[in-house]
């Protein structure tokens, strides 16, 4: 993979640095996700860790820590590559898995995931203070509200087909 037009350093990378944040990972994650989905879409190629180390100007410890992350979410995948020749550990070859739609709705579960640890904040809080009567309960009552409606609206959006 070349990046003669400067992808990897403009929008594009801008745009994978959200989509890493979105999906609870930093953004130093983005010029990876960028490099695998552009390598994708241009040739359907796999890309060995020492190709997304030249396309992101990571050091291998960067890049290795980052590809573990997105294995670990089951965003990418890697195999080894058995056509290697020579002697030693077969390098890893590794690719997207499945389409942005799976790596979308990732971070809208990781969204819910953080509102329901909220709710159950909440509803620690309400248990504790049972029986009390004071400004603090309609307060507790208007966030539960207002993180419940957001969880609703999550769950339509989830559910339903997003098209642009």
């Amino acid at each position: 993979m070349g990046d003669d037009d400067g992808f990897l350093k403009g929008p594009i990378t801008r745009l994978f640095e959200k989509v890493a944040k979105w999906i609870g990972l930093s953004s130093n994650a983005g010029p990876v996700l960028a490099a695998l989905f552009i390598e994708n879409y241009e040739t359907g190629n796999r890309m060995s860790s020492d190709d997304i180390c030249k396309a992101t100007g990571y050091s291998r410890a960067n890049a290795g820590l980052i590809i573990s992350q997105l294995e670990a979410l089951r965003i990418i995948e890697g195999n080894r590559d058995y056509d290697q020749t020579g002697r030693g550990r077969k390098r890893v070859l590794y690719a997207i898995k499945g389409d942005f739609k799976e790596i979308f709705n990732l971070g809208v579960m990781s969204l819910m995931d953080r509102l329901g640890t909220m709710m159950k904040d909440i509803q620690s809080i309400q248990d504790l203070r049972s029986g009390r009567d004071d400004a603090l309960g309609p307060m507790l009552r208007d966030i539960k509200k207002v993180i419940q409606e957001r969880i609703d609206s999550l769950e339509a959006v989830s559910s339903a087909e997003v098209t642009l």
